[in-house]
């Protein structure tokens, strides 16, 4: 063997082994608290962000959406996270990623709660510790406070539902 095959031979062991190297794992990102802030959204997901940035978070869902009167409402549904997402209307019919987002709903088995510590299963009595009596009440549209958030409950009083908008 040649001195030319030999360092072509250490050439490629070299590089073989070099590229045989184990990269770093990915560090995990700090784990992000995600608390719901009435009025804007959470710490996550704000209201006025585009569509894209839930499908960025939750994946990709069937969008869906009602009319009514030349106006689209688009929604992303996300059952599996407790999480629905409301846009702002539009004359457009096809759901475009770009959409702003206008509300946001939770329920089921989403586990974040808001700043004052209310989430899904909360009691009634909780709520009104924390945010003092509701600005509007209705069975069918929840307490309503002014700072932009709404409280669902069940029929025992448990908060079944939170919306921000």
């Amino acid at each position: 063997m040649t001195i030319k095959h030999l360092a072509l031979s250490l050439l490629l062991a070299t590089l073989a082994f070099v590229g045989c190297k184990k990269e770093e794992e990915p560090k995990d990102p700090e784990p992000t608290v995600n608390v719901i802030i009435p009025g804007i959204g959470t710490t996550v997901l704000k209201i006025g962000d585009v569509a894209q940035k839930a499908i960025d978070l939750y994946g990709t869902p069937l969008p869906s959406y009602g009319a009514a009167g030349g106006q689209y409402f688009h929604f992303l549904v996300y059952s599996s996270k407790g999480v629905t997402i409301y846009l702002e209307p539009t004359p457009e019919a096809t759901f475009n990623p770009q959409m702003k987002i206008e509300s946001l709903k939770f329920s089921g088995v989403y586990s974040a709660k808001t700043e004052k510590g209310i989430g899904i299963g909360s009691t009634k009595a909780a709520v009104i510790a924390a945010y003092g009596n509701p600005d509007s009440s209705s069975q069918f549209f929840g307490d309503e406070y002014a700072i932009g958030i709404i409280f669902f409950y069940d029929g025992t009083d448990k908060v079944e539902s939170i919306e921000v908008e």
